[in-house]
């Protein structure tokens, strides 16, 4: 095994208060702190925390393509095992959700015999799951990224929740924010083959500060298109019904209902 590590941790939503304990060890005690969140509030308490703090703003917004710019980062965080030091990357939420490039690294890492993992942190689904009272166990719940849920013609069952991310930049491969809606009219449209054009659509975005509440708005499906939506924002469905038993299997696993 190398002397270098790499370590990925979440920040969590919440300004500090999410944060373990864990992660803010591995940010206090590392070589090398490299981030990337968007509260201006955490990246002055990560400068503070340790000194020698870097930033990957400038290189998120260097390339015009998203996915240039993911791959910059790996490449990036990367660069910094050779000079044998403990790197620790700080991000926004949990640090594997939507957060293609510290994934990478890491797996490129271990791959090249560096230690390196990853620590969790409290993602905006479950910000989502607390302030909309779910249990995603009662029914099942399906997590699909928007665009990507449009392009593959997803499956999912509407009896189900359903959590739909980045709906604010569906189609969009660069950093730019859409100057039109077409975006969620194909959402609605799609939508619309499972829903009835009332059922409630929730936009949601968790609260980033203790002490403020989250941003909830509930519209109907056919109003969608008017909706508007920031980066961090949320889609929730809730179940359009209930799924019937399949009382062959409540037969052969002796189930009472």
């Amino acid at each position: 095994m190398k002397k270098s590590s790499l370590t990925v941790v979440g920040t969590g939503i919440k300004f500090l208060s999410q944060m373990t304990l864990e992660a803010k060890v591995y940010i206090e005690k590392s070589d090398k702190v490299l981030y990337l969140v968007n509260d201006p509030a955490l990246k002055q308490w990560i400068n503070q925390a340790n000194k020698n703090s870097e930033s990957l703003d400038d290189l998120y917004f260097k390339h015009p393509q998203r996915l240039d710019s993911y791959t910059a980062i790996t490449d990036y965080i990367l660069s910094h095992l050779i000079d044998s030091k403990h790197i620790c990357v700080a991000l926004y939420g949990h640090p594997t959700v939507f957060a293609k490039p510290a994934l990478d690294a890491v797996l490129i890492a271990i791959a090249q015999g560096y230690d390196a993992k990853i620590l969790p942190g409290i993602s905006a689904e479950d910000c989502l799951f607390a302030d909309l009272l779910i249990d995603p166990g009662t029914c099942g719940c399906q997590s699909f990224e928007a665009t990507d849920f449009l392009l593959h013609r997803r499956k999912f069952d509407p009896n189900s929740h359903l959590i739909l991310w980045q709906p604010d930049v569906i189609g969009i491969q660069d950093h730019e924010k859409p100057k039109d809606t077409v975006g969620l009219h194909h959402l609605r449209a799609y939508l619309t083959e499972f829903y009835p054009s009332y059922h409630d659509v929730i936009v949601y975005e968790a609260a980033q500060y203790p002490g403020l509440k989250p941003n909830v708005l509930t519209i109907p499906l056919q109003q969608l298109p008017d909706a508007i939506l920031s980066s961090t924002c949320t889609l929730y469905i809730k179940p359009a019904g209930k799924t019937e038993c399949d009382y062959e299997f409540v037969r052969r696993l002796n189930i009472t209902l």
